[in-house]
């Protein structure tokens, strides 16, 4: 069921959609586009997501261990924001970046930070006698820096770039984290009810995490945008389950699938991270909820590139759900003349430089009309 407060965002976002931003003067028409995408159509050409270092000589990482130094900290991220030069969809932002899962800290696990890099030490014990108890403590110094950290960049935003919320995580990440990957799947055979409750527990943290984020954006009049840099007018969630490409059907559709269609139901709109071969053994139950509006794909480092997917890419098309695909510059005309147009958004990962960027993306226009 949507949160109650779907409609009061929706009105928020649609009105920030319609002005352009300092950074972006062409927001209003890449909104009109990704609303197009959302609804699996073609408004003129497909979502075209890229960006290309203008300094390299300056290294542009996460941030992360400058977070608890807020001045020094926004200092390097509105230079990071200056450095980049954005092709097509991209859209300017700034990220509240503390890592992967974020809710695996906010839950009880110890983070360690590196500039690039976070992870949390796993501590729960074989009789899961130490499990936390699954809520967001409001004191948690994680938490509170979370809000610090959104309020400040989303006063700065509002009408001149985007709010980019961090990685929440979902539940099995979290377990994942918490538990550790091993034992985590003997549980998944051995204690699937101590399972299904955690996994009823931590979503009532996300949906605090979640409702927060909207709500601090929001109040500021900022938009606010996922990780994966989509814009929507209605809020919208990103469900994950990196931990699904170490289990099997059966144990992923009974233990966490239920979370990731509620999550995204509650939310209104839901682009699934699909993440490598292995998870790609469950799209099948994933195009069943309906509630996933679409798919994101990465190929997964070291497999095969997502041209070698274009069945399950277009089966996924087929079944009325669009497209995000993670690629090399090298394979975007190939993809797009391989896959429908409606509903179809490509990011560039590992951008070449901005001349040759902006030769590609004119490239790619001239096959659809204008940019």
């Amino acid at each position: 069921m949507p949160m109650e407060q779907i409609p009061l965002w929706t009105d928020g976002l649609t009105a920030i959609a319609r002005q352009p931003l300092e950074f972006c003067e062409d927001f209003p028409r890449i909104a009109q586009r990704l609303e197009a995408w959302w609804r699996h159509e073609l408004l003129d050409r497909p979502v075209f997501l890229a960006e290309a270092d203008t300094r390299p000589e300056r290294a542009m990482t996460r941030r992360l261990e400058l977070m608890h130094e807020p001045d020094a900290w926004f200092h390097e991220k509105m230079l990071d924001i200056q450095q980049m030069h954005r092709v097509g969809d991209m859209l300017p932002r700034i990220r509240v970046d503390f890592g992967s899962v974020l809710l695996s800290s906010l839950l009880g696990g110890r983070r360690e930070v590196r500039s690039d890099t976070s992870w949390t030490h796993a501590f729960i014990g074989d009789d899961w006698s130490n499990a936390p108890d699954w809520t967001i403590r409001d004191d948690h110094p994680d938490w509170r820096l979370l809000h610090d950290l959104t309020q400040r960049v989303a006063r700065d935003a509002a009408g001149r770039y985007l709010l980019c919320t961090p990685d929440l995580g979902a539940a099995a990440d979290v377990l994942l984290n918490l538990r550790g990957s091993g034992q985590l799947c003997l549980d998944v055979v051995t204690r699937p009810q101590t399972i299904k409750s955690a996994v009823d527990a931590i979503y009532a943290s996300w949906q605090k995490a979640f409702t927060r984020l909207y709500a601090l954006a929001l109040e500021q009049g900022a938009g606010l945008i996922h990780w994966l840099g989509l814009w929507s007018n209605r809020p919208y969630a990103v469900p994950a389950c990196d931990f699904n490409a170490l289990i099997g059907p059966r144990h992923f559709r009974e233990l966490f699938l239920p979370e990731i269609a509620r999550e995204a139901a509650a939310a209104g709109r839901a682009v699934f991270h699909l993440d490598g071969p292995d998870a790609a053994r469950h799209i099948d139950a994933l195009l069943e909820v309906t509630e996933i509006d679409a798919i994101q794909f990465t190929p997964g480092a070291g497999s095969p590139s997502a041209l070698a997917w274009l069945d399950m890419l277009r089966r996924i098309q087929s079944k009325g759900r669009s497209l995000l695909i993670f690629c090399p510059a090298e394979e975007v005309l190939t993809l797009a003349e391989s896959l429908r147009p409606e509903g179809l958004a490509i990011l560039i990962e590992q951008s070449p430089p901005p001349a040759e960027l902006d030769a590609l993306f004119s490239e790619f226009t001239r096959r659809y009309g204008p940019a």
